[in-house]
């Protein structure tokens, strides 16, 4: 009998039908897991099949030759500008100019996308800020960036008590509900909106890659897990198109405002130009600072599904 695939992911409603069953492969057990220190676990130790990873991450993985290929679904993508977090009585990006901002490390997606956004849009170069780190890098490198060392440290409690001047985070904390923290966009929808038009990138955050092993021993995966992935999104969409299906009260007046501006499927599971976009725009800054050395080559990074074909059966 064949061994099961191990798949690690984030449940998000486009991903929940993988985790309740909803939509499984043909012949072959899907055993998922969700969250837990899924990066680290896939990057240092090969601990699953496939897992869905940091979009930055797994490109300076490639880099460095790590035995992983990617298929072309990316589950989570976010703005910048809603995920910048900053200390009660600064109120404009030229106060960061000097400033001291939390990260867990350098590498992880949001943490390169809001930098490369503060400097390009912002006027605030990623050179130009001490950026105090309380994580570990998952890939090492060597970025001339200026980096202070507060590892395990709360930032929430940093930046709270003044400590810091912002964080970085696409979490929304504790201590933003509770008035201690402010964003430092509080009307970012209107400013992601504006960056949206000026750049046509809504940023991706992660993607989902495979081990070698795992593509050895099961070559049609790429193509399987994309169909299981894409099938898992449409039946989120499918959901959330009834206004009964969310507690949020507007929550059908949101799509449509949100289709208006990206479009009916705001998370594409292709290599098509928006995607090129943004994973391009990612190498840019990562290249800027110092994370990688030259841009890869977009199609190197993602296995070919043509040659892998999409297993109809998945349900």
């Amino acid at each position: 009998m064949m061994p099961p695939i191990t798949l690690a992911l984030e449940p998000y409603d486009r991903t929940w039908p993988l985790l309740d069953g909803r939509v499984a492969l043909r012949d072959v057990s899907l055993v998922v897991a969700a969250s837990g220190p899924r990066h680290e676990r896939m990057l240092l130790e090969g601990a699953y099949d496939a897992a869905e990873l940091s979009m930055s991450s797994y490109v300076l993985a490639r880099s460095a030759g790590a035995p992983l290929v990617a298929i072309p679904v990316f589950p989570r993508r976010l703005f910048s500008p809603s995920c910048l977090y900053v200390r009660a009585g600064l109120a404009d990006p030229a106060e960061l100019r000097g400033a001291r901002i939390g990260v867990y490390s350098l590498q992880f997606t949001m943490s390169v996308v809001a930098r490369g956004d503060l400097e390009h849009h912002f006027g605030v170069p990623a050179d130009a800020v001490t950026w105090v780190r309380t994580g570990r890098e998952i890939v090492p490198h060597h970025s001339p960036l200026r980096v202070e060392e507060c590892s395990g440290a709360d930032l929430w409690g940093l930046l709270a008590g003044g400590r810091l001047d912002g964080v970085i985070s696409p979490d929304v904390p504790a201590a933003f509900e509770e008035g201690r923290v402010r964003r430092l966009f509080p009307a970012y929808e209107d400013v992601e909106r504006g960056l949206y038009r000026r750049t046509g990138v809504f940023p991706i955050m992660h993607t989902v890659a495979i081990t070698q092993a795992a593509l050895r021993r099961r070559s049609s995966l790429p193509g399987e897990l994309h169909a299981a992935f894409s099938r898992a999104k449409a039946l989120a969409w499918r959901a959330l198109r009834q206004p009964h299906a969310t507690g949020l009260v507007w929550g059908r007046a949101a799509l449509e405002a949100q289709e208006r501006v990206l479009g009916p499927d705001a998370f594409p599971y292709d290599l098509e130009e928006a995607n090129r976009r943004s994973l391009a725009q990612l190498m840019r800054y990562q290249v800027e600072q110092g994370l990688l050395d030259r841009p890869m080559d977009v199609d190197g990074l993602f296995v070919a599904l043509d040659s892998h074909p999409h297993d109809e059966s998945a349900r």
